[in-house]
């Protein structure tokens, strides 16, 4: 993420450069006084195109290799908790930025949403770390309370991926991702196939 920001930096410096000659040229300027107005009025002016940029534009731009997720998937929980194992169908919505990733999860009994990610490229293929808390419904709190767990997300195609879990209540599991939310209720069938 470091470089990301870093990158954006860059972009943000470019853009201001860009806009003070602009001014520049547009306005004139014989002063001191004169330069300095223009040089806040760019870096105004970038600051607000970088987090534009930050935002939404960043997708558009073929240089940018990472992946780019749509914002709603549909998905399967595989879980074991005190030796026992289930499965639960889960509702996903990812909202990405260029430097940011935040998941959210819905399913019959819990809310969870990521506190911290990190997207990150090993062995020539990008990887999502999440950290997320989880918010039980009321009926459920008892046997299922709040708690903190990691997510380690492999992600080789943004149609469809997979991970694991584990969480602050030694829950574990398997996590898979499916674009088309029809889809989901096939992956229950196809998840034993699905690499580990």
């Amino acid at each position: 993420m470091k470089s990301k920001i870093n990158n954006l930096l860059k972009l943000s410096a470019i853009f201001c450069v860009i806009i003070f000659l602009v001014l520049k040229y547009l306005k004139g300027s014989e002063t001191l006084l004169d330069n300095w107005e223009l040089i806040t009025q760019a870096a105004g002016y970038s600051a607000i195109l970088t987090l534009v940029y930050e935002k939404w534009i960043w997708r558009i731009n073929p240089l940018i290799k990472i992946p780019k997720f749509k914002k709603e998937y549909g998905g399967l929980i595989k879980y074991e908790y005190n030796g026992i194992q289930g499965t639960k169908n889960i509702d996903i919505k990812i909202s990405q930025t260029l430097t940011n990733v935040y998941v959210s999860i819905k399913s019959d009994e819990i809310t969870s949403k990521s506190i911290t990610s990190e997207l990150v490229e090993e062995n020539n293929k990008y990887v999502l770390y999440y950290t997320y808390i989880t918010q039980p419904k009321s009926e459920f709190s008892d046997e299922n309370p709040i708690q903190y767990g990691t997510c380690k997300v492999l992600v080789d195609d943004v149609k469809e991926f997979h991970g694991i879990y584990w969480t602050t209540s030694k829950t574990k599991g398997d996590i898979y991702f499916v674009e088309n939310k029809k889809d989901s209720q096939a992956i229950f069938y196809r998840s034993t196939s699905f690499p580990k």
